[in-house]
C-alpha cells in the first residue's frame, strides 16, 4: 500500500540553482572539488572516507570522523567530528546509516529521527525529519538509485526522497521493522526484522513504487547487500538470542533460489565479491572480549575464501566487529570494531589483496560503516 502525506514536509535545502548549473554543464574534476568543498572550514584532500560512529542510545554522541584514505590520516585530532567542525552542532543520537551518492552524503539517524544529506565536506544541504509523520516511525537504512534516496523505518515502510532536495515522494509497505535497504537493477530490495519473528524480505518496482512483493528469508534478518547479480541477507536466525545461528543467505533475482553459505554478523559486497565477518561476544567479564573471523565468497563461482585477509592482526580475532565496508574506489577493505561503552572503536584497513595496511581509531563509540569520496 502506498501511503503519502498532506501535510508539507519541511527541509532545509541550501542548494544554489546557478552553482548546480555550472556543476551540470561542467566535466572539470577541479569545478566539481570547488563546488562540492563550499563552506568548509578545514582544507580537506579530495581522497575522502568518511567514518560513521553510532554512538550510544540515548546519549546524544553520533559522530562522524573524515580520513584521507591514502594514508587513513584523521583530519583535525583523532576525535574530530567532521559535522560539528562544519556545522556547528552535533549529528544526534545514534548514527544508523550512511551512504554516498552523486558526490553527496546522506546520513539516517535513528533515535534523533531524521535524514539529512551532506556535500563533501560534510556541510548540511537538507534534513527532513520522520517525526512529524508518526506512522512511518523511526529511521533505519539507507540506499539509493535512479535520483532518489530509499529510507526504512521502523513504522513498516519504506520511503522514497529526491536526493537533491530530500523532498518526501511516498512510501510503500514491507513489513514489520524493517532494517537495512538496497537498490538494484530496478528493484529496492529490504529486510524486515519483525522484533526478531518476522522472516521476509520485501521487493518493490523502482518504476511504479506501489507494493511488495515478499520473499522468505531466515528470521530476524539484518543486513543485505547487492552484488554481482546477487541479493545477500545476514541475520541472527532467531529471536531467542541464546538461540542465534547467524546464517548469511545469498538469492539470486533471476532464479529464486535462497542458498546458506555460511555464518556471519557482518557483510560487504564489492564487484561480485562478498566479504562477511563473523564475531562473537563474552559478556561474562568486563571489558567484553570477541572471536572474530573474516572470509570471502565469490558469487558467481561461490567459492569461499577463509584466508582472504593475508596477515589479520591477533588483535583483531580477539576484537567485536561492528562493521565491515569495502572501497568502490580502491577495493580496500576496512572493518570496523567496538569498544562498547569504554572507549572509541578502531578501523583496521586492508588492501584490496587483504593485506594488512594498518589502524586507526575510528573518532568515537561504535564505528559501523565507511564511505568514500573521491
Amino acid at each position: 500500500m502506498k501511503k503519502m502525506f498532506k501535510s508539507e514536509i519541511k527541509t532545509a535545502a541550501l542548494c544554489v540553482m546557478a552553482a548546480a548549473a555550472v556543476l551540470a554543464s561542467c566535466d572539470d574534476n577541479d569545478d566539481r572539488w570547488s563546488w562540492q568543498d563550499e563552506g568548509s572550514k578545514i582544507e580537506l584532500a579530495r581522497t575522502r572516507g568518511f567514518v560513521l560512529n553510532e554512538g550510544s542510545y540515548g546519549e546524544n554522541n553520533a559522530h562522524l570522523g573524515c580520513f584521507n584514505f591514502t594514508d587513513d590520516r584523521m583530519y583535525g585530532s583523532t576525535t574530530t567530528d567532521i559535522y560539528e567542525i562544519q556545522n556547528g552542532r552535533k549529528i544526534g543520537d545514534t548514527g544508523q546509516d550512511i551512504i554516498a551518492y552523486k558526490g553527496s552524503l546522506y546520513m539516517a539517524v535513528y533515535n534523533s529521527n531524521y535524514v539529512v544529506k551532506l556535500n563533501g565536506v560534510g556541510k548540511e544541504e537538507a534534513r527532513v525529519s520522520f517525526a512529524s509523520m508518526e506512522d512511518l516511525g523511526q529511521v533505519r537504512g539507507l540506499a539509493a538509485g535512479s535520483g532518489y534516496i530509499y529510507v526504512t523505518s521502523y513504522g513498516g515502510y519504506v520511503s522514497r526522497l529526491d536526493a537533491s532536495t530530500l523532498k518526501y515522494e511516498g512510501s510503500v509497505q514491507v513489513g514489520k521493522n524493517p532494517e537495512q535497504v538496497t537498490v538494484t537493477d530496478g528493484k529496492v530490495y529490504c529486510v524486515n526484522s519483525g522484533w526478531g519473528y518476522d522472516n521476509r524480505m520485501s521487493v518493490i518496482d523502482e518504476k511504479s513504487f506501489d507494493k511488495a512483493e515478499q520473499v522468505e528469508i531466515m528470521t530476524n534478518p539484518q543486513s543485505i547487500v547487492a552484488s554481482g547479480g546477487k541479493i545477500v541477507v545476514c541475520g541472527y536466525g532467531s529471536a531467542d538470542y541464546t538461540q542465534y545461528t547467524n546464517p548469511v543467505q545469498v538469492y539470486d533475482p533471476r532464479t529464486g533460489k535462497l542458498t546458506d553459505i555460511g555464518k556471519g554478523t557482518h557483510i560487504a559486497g564489492n564487484g561480485g565479491t562478498l566479504y562477511v565477518a563473523y564475531t562473537t561476544t563474552d559478556y561474562s567479564t568486563q571489558p567484553y572480549t570477541g572471536t572474530t573471523e573474516v572470509y570471502s565468497y565469490n558469487l558467481n563461482t561461490g567459492a569461499k575464501d577463509t584466508g582472504v585477509l593475508k596477515d589479520m592482526p591477533e588483535e583483531l580475532k580477539k576484537s567485536t566487529v561492528y562493521g565491515i565496508s569495502v572501497s568502490g574506489i580502491t577495493g580496500d577493505i576496512y572493518i570496523c570494531t567496538t569498544n562498547f561503552v569504554w572507549g572509541d572503536g578502531t578501523v583496521y584497513h586492508f588492501n584490496a589483496q587483504g593485506k594488512y595496511v594498518g589502524k586507526f581509531a575510528s573518532g568515537g563509540q561504535n564505528p559501523k560503516k565507511v564511505v568514500f569520496l573521491n
